[in-house]
């Protein structure tokens, strides 16, 4: 759409470009011009005294510098004079030696563009007398826009200079804008410890400033090089970057490169304790890939600076918060996540892990909150923010405040894992762990993703899932999530009342729908996962995410799906997909997605509906992944127990008068998980005594064998016990040996799909083969459990 002339009169006076991510705007709501400029003007300086004033007169100094080097006139500082002349050969000798071509309104030649900007730059801080060493780097011209860099690091001036066809007078219509916002970004992926930066904005004979913060560009006026207003900018600006204390141009003083160890060292407050330092690597783990919005970084972390050993991790966002809310009264992640450990003490999930809180708070500068109102002041902070905290009204006033948690363990990402089963087992294991925290604390945490659950790697070799991020966690009953809750967490796992932005409170249903979400992305084929998740995030014309509906409408829906999308080797992802679709879409009262229109014209939602039975379906949820898990731990004991093929024998009684086998049990590192204590309510057969053997296999197996009489199989053909490995085998109970020694039978057909409480890892199994004629002598030494009637009903 083209602009109007009343948005081109916007962006030639002072305005504000609001950015989210990668894409930005200009708003209507802007604020006065002039006022905008004075508090610019007012940031644009140290914010000690002493160094204020020696900015100020370099300032001064440097503008009648300035004038002279546009006008050539031999009255600027001979130091200066020499250094440019110097640049200038180095450069190009179409440069005259007696002028600044930067500060005049002749058209650049684009292959001369870097030489101009560089010899100019250099000219305007060796005007001001800075004593502080300030280099100029150029890049390339890319669409007639060149970049470039005044300094060093985080604290560096950045700068766009627009040389053929762009124009910095209307820079949002030009798309100068656009450059902006992707040095800035360029500038934040090298400088982790970036807070916000200062832009120098340059076209032939004219001028601008931005301030680059984490909502909003606000920039100056257009002034022109040729008259004073505009050499006193430039001047003003080279004064600053010469002066100011590092954490005024942007650089963090809380995070400092330490360059005898080769780390960062990193300040993490705590609001219980003066906080303490943790060391990091020089690249972050995780990085936002854009500057705005919360800037998120994450870096591994040791607690000593000769510690080798990275067992944190280091999280450093800028919040969005109310304003006048004390430390201990935000509902941010660190506060959900300390009230969490309140609630929960020692409490851990068998199958899952707890994120643990080492530290964390508030950053502070100066002895002050690290926050955006410190970065531009109270009165511009104020016409900064574009949009409001989470739940909040649009009257309320917030702002962005720095925050840094340290926490731990150290998970690994999903898609690190090399078995698909692991990978399902620590989404389980997350979603068991989620459904502890619900239990006890009764907060949701909206925004379970791909990348907010993680693997950890317990020291007997088993995976455990680890749900983190809580930055979106509330309270069920919280107002933000009961009053207009929105749009919350990442879109292709959102669920329909969310994606739509239904006027319903988010429940536990939600979350598990989420989940949901995240193991069908997980099953896709990799080349069809990226169509999968757009799919998942769209949005029709109406509000109706339609794809999402149609997929979860029924399990005939579903499984269309899956042929289209899901990669059949993906068993385990496959199952639990299944057994989840059936818990949240198939309650009686609301199943499926599809709304109905019933008489009275009176539509209903069954997604609407559901918020009522979220309760149940949690519980449905919890069993279903709790059977899953019993059902993946029976496979992991079968295959542990699985028995060598033997000889072929010609009948079945002449299995009973074999030798004796031996097995050595596995490692500790390979012995399954504990079954969980929830599995005995989901699952019983886990928990039960005895053995599960998949008998239809069995009985197909035995009469198939020609010499042998087709009978049929019961439970009683197979029993266990422990041995001491330290005595000789027993021999066959024909023998005349104590049956209490039998433990197994030697046919290769019975499978073996349970856990069995009586063994004890690093206790070595005896196997006896037995005949028919033992089967009594069998049932009178047997436990009484192993061949109730109670456990006959399982086969």
């Amino acid at each position: 759409m083209e602009p109007t002339a009343q948005d081109l009169e916007v962006e030639r006076g002072a305005f504000r470009v609001d950015v989210c991510g990668h894409q930005f705007s200009v708003p209507t709501d802007q604020a006065e011009a002039a006022d905008v400029e004075r508090f610019l003007a007012r940031q644009m300086q140290p914010a000690n005294a002493r160094l204020r004033a020696q900015a100020a007169a370099a300032a001064e100094a440097g503008v009648a510098a300035i004038g002279a080097l546009a006008h050539g006139q031999p009255t600027q500082p001979a130091a200066a004079m020499a250094r440019l002349r110097r640049t200038r050969r180095r450069v190009s000798t179409a440069l005259e030696a007696a002028e600044v071509p930067m500060l005049e309104e002749k058209e650049w030649d684009p292959a001369l563009a870097a030489g101009i900007v560089r010899v100019g730059m250099e000219a305007v801080v060796g005007a001001v007398r800075s004593s502080r060493a300030l280099g100029v780097e150029c890049s390339d011209v890319v669409d007639g826009v060149l970049s470039f860099q005044v300094g060093a690091g985080s604290s560096a001036v950045l700068g766009v200079a627009a040389c053929a066809g762009a124009d910095v007078e209307t820079p949002f219509a030009s798309g100068v804008m656009e450059s902006v916002v992707a040095a800035k970004n360029r500038h934040a992926r090298r400088n982790p410890d970036v807070r916000h930066s200062w832009v120098v904005l340059l076209a032939p004979g004219r001028v601008r400033v931005c301030l680059a913060e984490f909502d909003a560009m606000h920039v100056s006026a257009v002034q022109k090089t040729t008259d004073r207003a505009g050499r006193a900018l430039l001047a003003a600006v080279a004064a600053h970057a010469a002066f100011a204390e590092p954490w005024r141009l942007g650089s963090d003083p809380s995070m400092r490169w330490r360059a005898d160890i080769g780390r960062w060292e990193i300040e993490c407050p705590d609001s219980d304790s003066a906080g303490r330092l943790v060391y990091a690597r020089r690249d972050p783990v995780f990085a936002a890939d854009s500057f705005f919005g919360r800037f998120t970084r994450c870096f591994l972390v040791s607690l000593g600076a000769d510690d080798e050993k990275y067992d944190y991790v280091l999280k450093d966002s800028w919040q969005l918060v109310g304003t006048g809310l004390a430390d201990g009264e935000l509902r941010d992640e660190v506060g959900v996540m300390r009230g969490m450990h309140a609630a929960l003490g020692a409490a851990e999930c068998d199958a899952g892990v707890l994120q643990r809180l080492l530290c964390g708070g508030t950053v502070r500068v100066g002895g002050a909150p690290d926050s955006t109102r410190l970065v531009l002041g109270a009165e511009l902070d104020a016409y900064a923010r574009w949009t409001v905290a989470h739940g909040s009204k649009r009257s309320t006033p917030t702002h962005r405040l720095h925050r840094r948690m340290v926490s731990g363990p150290v998970g690994v990402a999903l898609h690190e894992l090399r078995s698909e089963r692991d990978a399902v087992a620590a989404v389980a294991g997350a979603m068991l762990t989620y459904a502890v925290i619900l239990e006890r604390t009764g907060v949701l945490h909206r925004d379970i993703s791909l990348g907010n659950v993680l693997a950890v790697r317990g020291a007997d070799g088993a995976v455990r899932g680890m749900l983190i991020d809580f930055d979106h966690a509330v309270p069920g009953d919280d107002e933000r999530n009961v009053r207009k809750p929105g749009h919350v967490g990442t879109a292709p796992f959102m669920s329909t009342a969310n994606l739509e932005g239904l006027d319903v409170a988010r429940t536990p249903a939600d979350d598990w729908e989420a989940a949901l979400a995240l193991l069908l992305c997980l099953a896709a084929r990799p080349s069809h996962r990226d169509a999968l998740c757009a799919r998942l995030a769209s949005v029709g014309p109406t509000g109706v995410a339609e794809f999402r509906r149609d997929v979860f409408a029924s399990r005939k829906a579903l499984d269309a799906a899956i042929d289209a999308f899901a990669d059949p080797a993906c068993a385990h992802a496959l199952r639990l997909i299944r057994a989840l679709h059936r818990a949240i879409f198939a309650h009686p009262s609301c199943a499926g997605t599809a709304r109905r229109m019933l008489r009275g014209s009176r539509l209903v939602d069954p997604i609407v509906r559901r918020v009522q039975y979220a309760a149940v379906i949690h519980e449905r949820c919890v069993a279903a992944v709790n059977e899953y898990l019993a059902g993946t731990q029976s496979e992991a004991l079968a295959a542990m127990m699985a028995l060598p093929k033997p000889q072929h024998s010609s009948s079945f009684s002449s299995l009973g008068s074999g030798s004796t086998a031996t097995i050595q049990p596995p490692s500790k590192a390979g012995y399954p998980l504990p079954v969980h204590p929830l599995l005995a309510v989901a699952f019983p057969a886990a928990n039960g005594l005895g053995v599960l053997r998949n008998k239809r296999k069995a009985q197909r197996d035995v009469e198939a064998s020609p010499r042998v009489k087709r009978r049929k199989m019961t439970h009683d053909d197979v029993g266990f016990a422990p041995i001491n490995f330290a005595h000789p085998p027993p021999p066959p109970l024909d023998s005349g040996a104590d049956s209490s020694t039998v433990v197994g039978d030697t046919h290769s057909s019975v499978s073996y799909t349970t856990a069995v409480p009586r063994y004890v890892p690093g206790t070595p199994l005896a196997l006896v083969p037995r005949s028919p004629a033992n089967f009594d002598a069998l049932r009178a030494v047997e436990p009484p459990v192993v061949s109730s009637p109670k456990r006959r009903k399982l086969f």
